[in-house]
């Protein structure tokens, strides 16, 4: 008899049939038993990540940059993401999560069985696709290996491995721990990795700062967190935080009338904008680091600390901005160039641009003493043009310059009362004749250095250059931080000799810090992501001149501020205050492209720039004192707001008073000569002089005419009848 008639002979009858049964369910389990067995010890064919491997997992974390006030600027990464201890989070911002994603997550060891039967169920009913049962720890195992556990391979493989990783977490963390790593690696869309990154993404805030609402919709992510975004699909979003708002009302974390008030309450999100605030520094920090760090700037977690004020920074945005828009608006004249809003308006929908034709500015605030960034402006806009102004350009300073002229004739023995021409000049240029001009076409006569400095008279400036000498005028620039090549042509002492602005902004530190040289500092500390100190940059300070030096140019700049060319910095309306000393150089270029304003305090530096990247005239009669000064003034007024004003730049012991004549300091036996002020170091002869007599200097009054003028004093010039024999006129010709 065969087997399948004795089979079905025993199916007959009843007794046999229930041996049968139990025979095939045996063999059943048995069958089960051993695929169970062989998938669960050959899942990973031994390359399965286990418990040790979570234990020593190294994430790759996003650096923040940080400004004064621990505020993130922006942020360097590949993954975003940014780690938060568990216990610093409000309980209802993790426990959303476990109210959607595992309800029985405190009470199970890895695997929910009763949740892993329904949605086994559930797959058959629905076909392949329908809801997993995957509890946090097992989305954490693929959240933490991708690789090995690849989360779109749909396999009976990956899913007893992440079963097994799961179990083993279990058994070696505790539940605080797993939920933690779990907030921290879980994606959740926009490239954020971890409540952390999502909340500053979504929000614009720390997830430390969540509210319940919020909360709910980052919790709604992790099932589909592209299909779910709050900015790709707002709907969808809150379609499925409300999901989650009932969740959490079942498991007591929210009353009913949370949730119902929640579901009415629209999405909302921060602006977008972006990782970035003061994105041109952000930038410039990330060039700075990158050769330090290598790969560890965008993987390590870092914490960049700097010297960026938030306020400051803002300011020093709005009021450029504003600044700019009045020029091109015509409040200062006519403005025939394109502007800003046209320019932007013409752009087509992700158009790139490779050229900004529009008007351009940079600021620059800084500490004085230690060169720390306060705030940074190298544009206006950093999506159409991520070239800093500020960092990488070259420009003409202009008149800014020329303090750097006069410091170098007080170390030559000049001091601010002594005199210097102003009148017409003319020099050899090659084979060509230089004929510079002041701004407004006027000559002066006999002047003194201070009064020349305050109302920036080219003449006089030239003058004092050249009888300084371009070696001792480039020997004090490079001492101040000045990196550009000063050429050896007369029209550099009134600023035709390009800079980087920085560099002249912070050269102007020297002056006000005692005669130090500082280096713009852009980081003041980088911590690992445990807080550790890694590199603290702290350039040594370098003499650049001696303090008496830096405290007569002061003393000279102060009155440029309150009496000369940047006078609209005192503005009753919008200036600084008398009560704080305040001291500076405007600057504008022969052809009014470039204007600037340089200015200080005792703590504080700034300098404006305004142009056309490609330089021309920005208009008729700009200049650095009427449309650079504004935007240093409002920044400035900013910063003292609510601060007391600082005390004056005390008087250095090395600064003398001494009664000089011509170029000679008298000695005591000597009368006359004028009271001025000398650094000890650079007094220039001492003695009596033999003739005191005013200089007398005589300007031409038509220079237009041929010919040389004759002035009082002149020698006789020679005439015919000089040459003729006396006598001689009355004899007869032969």
């Amino acid at each position: 008899m065969s087997a399948w008639a004795r089979l079905r002979g025993a199916w007959g009858n009843p007794a046999e049939r229930k041996l049968v049964i139990g025979l095939g369910a045996l063999g059943l389990a048995a069958c089960g038993t051993g695929g169970l067995t062989a998938a669960w010890t050959r899942a990973c064919a031994g390359t399965c990540p286990n418990a040790e491997h979570v234990a020593s997992f190294a994430p790759r974390q996003a650096s923040l940059v940080l400004d004064a006030r621990g505020g993130v600027l922006g942020q360097f990464y590949r993954e975003r993401r940014t780690l938060v201890d568990i216990d610093s989070l409000p309980r209802i911002v993790y426990m959303s999560f476990v109210a959607i994603e595992d309800r029985r997550f405190f009470e199970h060891e890895g695997v929910d069985l009763r949740r892993m039967v329904a949605a086994v169920r559930d797959n058959v009913i629905r076909g392949w696709g329908g809801p997993g049962g995957s509890t946090i720890s097992m989305q954490l195992a693929r959240n933490l290996f991708p690789q090995q556990l690849p989360a779109n391979e749909k396999s009976v493989r990956r899913k007893v491995a992440e079963i097994k990783l799961a179990m083993q977490m279990e058994r070696r963390f505790e539940k605080r721990r797993i939920l933690e790593l779990y907030l921290n690696h879980i994606y959740l869309g926009a490239g954020a990795y971890g409540v952390e990154a999502a909340a500053r993404t979504y929000f614009g805030k720390s997830a430390r700062e969540l509210n319940y609402l919020e909360a709910a919709t980052l919790a709604g992510l992790p099932q589909a967190p592209t299909a779910y975004n709050p900015r790709q699909h707002p709907e969808r979003s809150e379609r499925r935080r409300n999901r989650v708002l009932e969740a959490m009302a079942d498991a007591g974390l929210i009353t009913a009338a949370q949730m119902e008030e929640g579901k009415r309450t629209p999405l909302a999100l921060s602006p977008p904008g972006g990782a970035f605030k003061a994105p041109y520094f952000v930038e410039t920090v990330r060039r700075e680091l990158e050769d330090q760090f290598g790969e560890l700037l965008y993987t390590g977690g870092l914490r960049i600390h700097t010297g960026i004020d938030p306020v400051l920074q803002a300011e020093a945005e709005r009021g450029l901005e504003q600044q700019l828009q009045r020029i091109e608006g015509g409040e200062y004249g006519g403005f025939g160039g394109p502007t800003y809003a046209r320019f932007t308006a013409g752009l087509k929908p992700g158009q790139a641009v490779t050229h900004t034709p529009y008007l351009q500015g940079l600021v620059v605030v800084m500490d004085p003493r230690s060169g720390l960034i306060r705030a940074m402006v190298g544009g206006r806009d950093f999506r159409q043009s991520q070239f800093n102004r500020a960092t990488q350009a070259q420009r003409q300073p202009g008149s800014s310059f020329k303090p750097f002229v006069y410091a170098a004739a007080l170390e030559n023995g000049r001091s601010p009362l002594s005199g210097v021409s102003d009148g017409p000049l003319s020099i050899s240029v090659g084979s060509e004749v230089w004929s510079p001009k002041n701004y407004d076409g006027t000559y002066g006569g006999w002047t003194s250095l201070r009064s020349a400095l305050r109302n920036s008279r080219n003449l006089a400036t030239i003058r004092l250059g050249r009888e300084t000498g371009i070696a001792k005028v480039r020997d004090l620039v490079a001492r101040t931080g000045i990196r550009s090549r000063i050429p050896g042509y007369p029209s550099v002492y009134i600023g035709s000799a390009a800079v980087y602005p920085v560099d002249l902004i912070a050269a102007y530190a020297a002056f006000g810090n005692g005669g130090w040289r500082v280096e713009p500092r852009y980081v003041q500390r980088v911590d690992d992501h445990r807080g550790r100190v890694l590199w603290e940059p702290a350039p040594p300070p370098r003499r650049a001149m001696d303090p008496g030096i830096a405290w007569i140019m002061t003393d000279m700049l102060r009155e440029v501020v309150d009496r000369g060319t940047g006078t609209l910095a005192r503005d009753d309306a919008t200036g600084l205050s008398y009560d704080v000393p305040a001291a500076g150089k405007t600057g504008t270029t022969n052809d009014a492209a470039d204007i600037w304003f340089v200015g200080y305090t005792p703590d504080l530096l700034a300098g404006v720039w305004v142009g056309f990247d490609n330089p021309h005239t920005i208009m008729s009669g700009a200049t650095g004192g009427t449309m650079a000064v504004p935007v240093w003034a409002r920044v400035m007024r900013t910063a003292y707001a609510n601060r007391k004003p600082p005390a004056a730049w005390p008087r250095p012991s090395d600064v003398v008073e001494r009664r000089f004549s011509g170029r000679m300091v008298l000695s005591a036996g000597c009368g006359g000569g004028t009271e001025d002020l000398f650094s000890a170091r650079h007094l220039p002869e001492v003695g009596c002089p033999v003739r005191e007599t005013a200089p007398m200097i005589f300007v031409d009054p038509t220079p237009e005419l041929p010919g040389r003028p004759v002035f009082p004093g002149q020698a006789r010039v020679p005439r015919p009848e000089d040459f003729v024999t006396p006598g001689a006129e009355g004899a007869k010709k032969p």
